[in-house]
């Protein structure tokens, strides 16, 4: 069903489908999909449960005929064989049984309307040995004329006219099993010989019809089909009574949605029902109270924000002033926080460099006694002199440190470029720090492409980028690890270096914080004499360079270090 929608400011009005119509085919459909699919679901349940009740009986009586007529072939007993075959005639769906030589001659047979199977339906079980009924479908039309469709297996389901009618012919063997051969000597070494071959005894074949399964199966689809009809009906006319209890509340509140629209404040709807659409009504009442409410505390703003506007022209000027006061107030504040900054670097660089005097001539005097230049030592003088090397080693290491950084910081580092050959300088560092990898129990190898360019760098600063990444990846590795240094031409005219362990990993938190100044992870020890400033002075030479550094890892399988370098230096 389509309606016109009106349109306010003369625009033109457009059609539409309604609502209610398409909740009514919607749920419609759905309603048929559904009993139409389970109908058709239950009538091939149900004739697939017949189907197979139908082979499953034909199964059993044609193997009890053949068992309890085996001796009776054998004497040609056709008194006999006519009981049991009055018996089975006595199953409502049974037309014909059969019973046949073994030369192939009928030797006794009954059948209900003069229908019998075909001859040569026997004629090829005479030579099988199948313990199992052969089902042959074929079908009967008009005074009993026979088609045989020569369909052997299972048979298939299917609705026949009025003058054809269906039949399944299920035949089986009549076999007694061999004997075996004469006895031997109990003291003979062969074994004995295998039993001679089953002797056919005749064919018992059972015709079963399918008309009562298939009239019931009919009865079964005229009542299902009714049902269902009835079912949808049904539903569609609840859906009809659902969607008018919906759908007229929703059109009356369309109505005053559109008086809103047009500015009427006035308009109002009653809530009808209880449920969703009682609360849509009622959330329309409160929203047009809050309409005229909100109208009302506009005029009152716009009332307002006049006589405020009068004061935003007054106090302009004097703001202007004061931003401009505050403005040159920041201003000086900067310039003082940079001279701050600028002492604090030349204070840390003066005290690092002032430092490194004494630290080196006690690190020598040190030396000196270790080397036996004083006199002999006691086991425990060296033990505490050499703690004290350690130490001076350390605090020279954290002062060297730290002036680099305030060389940084204050832009006072300059590179001294050279050919740089990356392939020897790597060669070089790895080898001096096989000692400290060997004691730890830790493999440290590289791994380095044949022909690798020079480059145009500084070739103290990338000695110190990596002897920082490999020093780290040393002391993080734990014994028995693998520390791997490996170098290859990157993206186009850069080199990229890597440094991977085996150690215990970085989270994923923390590696965008390992190149901060002072930062140390959550994993390290309270021991631990780095100050975090290795890798932050690492990233600032790397920059330096016009390259970049990076870090990856797997918490628990290692971590990988990489940096790039041009192989041409920056213009600076």
């Amino acid at each position: 069903m389509t309606g016109i929608q009106h349109q306010s400011g003369g625009r033109p009005a457009r059609r539409f489908i309604s609502l209610r119509t398409k909740l009514i085919g919607f749920v419609s459909l759905i309603i048929v999909a559904v009993c139409s699919g389970l109908g058709w679901y239950f009538i091939q349940q149900r004739a697939e449960m017949m189907n197979s009740s139908l082979l499953n009986t034909g199964t059993i009586l044609a193997k009890n005929l053949a068992y309890n007529s085996r001796h009776l072939l054998f004497l040609e007993d056709r008194e006999g064989m006519g009981k049991l075959i009055d018996g089975v005639m006595e199953v409502e769906e049974v037309v014909y049984v059969v019973i046949t030589g073994p030369e192939g001659t009928r030797l006794a047979g009954k059948s209900k309307g003069n229908v019998y199977p075909d001859a040569a339906f026997a004629r090829v079980l005479l030579e099988s040995s199948s313990r199992e009924p052969v089902i042959t479908s074929f079908t009967v039309r008009g005074e009993h004329a026979r088609d045989a469709r020569g369909t052997r297996g299972k048979a298939g389901i299917s609705f026949m006219q009025t003058d054809v009618e269906a039949l399944e012919d299920f035949a089986i063997p009549v076999l007694r099993r061999g004997l075996p051969s004469p006895l031997m000597s109990p003291f003979a070494l062969d074994s004995p010989a295998p039993r001679s071959a089953d002797t056919v005894y005749g064919v018992v074949q059972i015709g079963m019809t399918r008309a009562k399964m298939l009239e019931t199966l009919h009865d079964l689809i005229v009542k299902a089909a009714l049902m269902t009809v009835l079912i949808i009906l049904a539903g569609i006319a609840a859906t009809i009574v659902l969607a008018a209890r919906i759908i007229t509340p929703l059109k009356s509140l369309a109505g005053v949605a559109n008086r809103i629209a047009e500015g009427d404040l006035t308009a109002s709807v009653g809530a009808t029902t209880r449920d969703e659409v009682g609360q849509l009504a009622g959330a329309f009442t409160f929203m047009i109270r809050a309409l005229n409410e909100r109208d009302q505390a506009i005029t009152r703003q716009v009332e307002a924000l006049t006589a405020l506007n009068r004061r935003l022209e007054q106090l302009t000027a004097t703001l202007e002033q004061r931003v401009k006061e505050r403005t040159q107030e920041l201003q000086d504040a900067n310039e003082r926080l940079r001279e701050l900054d600028k002492l604090k670097s030349d204070f840390v660089s003066t005290v690092s460099h002032e430092l490194r005097t004494p630290m080196t001539s006690i690190k020598g005097y040190v030396d000196n006694i270790l080397d036996g230049l004083t006199g002999a030592l006691t086991e425990r003088q060296s033990y505490y002199l050499t703690r004290v090397k350690s130490n001076v080693e350390r605090l020279t290491r954290m002062i060297n440190e730290l002036l680099d950084l305030s060389r940084i910081e204050a832009g006072k580092v300059e590179l001294y470029v050279g050919n740089v050959r990356l392939r020897e300088l790597i060669t070089d560092i790895v080898e001096g720090f096989q000692a400290m990898a060997q004691e730890k129990g830790v493999v440290l190898r590289t791994h380095q492409p044949d022909e690798l360019p020079a480059i145009r760098g500084d070739r103290d600063k990338l000695h110190q980028v990596l002897t920082n990444l490999i020093q780290n990846a040393i002391k993080f590795t734990p014994p028995g690890g693998e520390v791997q240094v490996e170098s290859q031409m990157w993206d186009d005219g850069y080199l990229r270096i890597g440094v991977m362990d085996t150690g215990c990993g970085i989270p994923s938190n923390e590696l965008e914080k390992v190149f901060e100044k002072f930062y140390r992870g959550e994993s390290d020890s309270a021991d631990d004499p780095r100050w975090g400033l290795g890798l932050n002075i690492a990233r600032s030479l790397v920059k330096l360079h016009g390259g970049q550094i990076w870090a990856e890892s797997t918490p628990g399988q290692g971590s990988r270090f990489y940096f790039t370098v041009p192989i041409e230096p920056p213009s600076h």
